[in-house]
């Protein structure tokens, strides 16, 4: 009897051994560590470049030194891009990601994949709304127009310079910078047909600039919102 207590005693010393030296061996090749991933931002517009990083445990043991794998899905479910990548010996990682046109908005999740551990995240995508885009063009257009018109009036007064300055018709004369007629104080402003005519080519030239610039931009809207 005493035979047996001393050998189920044993048994039981040995079994508390051996337990507390495995957990000791995990804690210290890494195999109970934690896998983390985040991103540089919480939303992105088009074009720009997504920074994902993390940290995972390595292990000293070479049959353990296994890759993070990267996988990022669109909102709609779809697998979108994966990429393998190499921890350091601190077991950080990181991965830069150009969104791309067809990338479309909504809620994407990105997930990283070490030994059979895993952890996630996820950004939004957003486009610029079409109030936006409107205010954007309406801008641009008075920019435009504003410089339009300051052509508009240094072509006049290189006109009038080239004319050799205000040219008055017969029975007018010149007088403080208007052509009046002789013998009268009304003002009758007058030009002659060659200041004329280069007035009007010079504004229908700026008007179909400021035509082609509003075209464009409504084009380049349309597309931006079919994307």
């Amino acid at each position: 009897m005493k035979k047996v207590a001393i050998f189920a005693l044993s048994i039981l010393v040995l079994t508390q051994v051996y337990a507390f030296s495995q957990a000791e061996a995990q804690q210290g090749d890494g195999t109970s560590g934690v896998v983390s991933v985040s991103t540089n931002s919480d939303s992105y517009q088009q074009g720009d470049v997504i920074e994902v990083s993390g940290v995972v445990s390595v292990s000293s043991d070479p049959l353990k030194a296994y890759n993070v794998i990267l996988k990022v899905i669109a909102p709609n479910g779809n697998f979108l891009e994966a990429a393998q990548l190499t921890p350091n010996a601190d077991g950080y990682y990181s991965k830069s990601i150009q969104i791309g046109e067809s990338w479309k908005e909504g809620t994407y999740t990105v997930t990283a994949y070490f030994d059979p551990k895993s952890a996630s995240t996820s950004f939004t995508l957003s486009t610029p709304s079409a109030i936006e885009e409107v205010v954007e063009a309406a801008e641009e257009v008075a920019d435009a127009a504003e410089a339009v018109a300051e052509e508009v009036v240094e072509a006049a007064e290189e006109i009038v310079e080239a004319a050799g300055g205000l040219a008055c018709g017969s029975g007018t004369h010149e007088a403080d910078g208007f052509c009046i007629p002789d013998g009268s104080d009304s003002f009758g402003l007058s030009y002659d047909s060659a200041s004329a005519n280069g007035l009007i080519l010079t504004a229908a030239i700026a008007f179909g600039i400021a035509v082609a610039i509003i075209i464009a931009l409504r084009l380049i809207g349309k597309a931006g919102r079919s994307r």
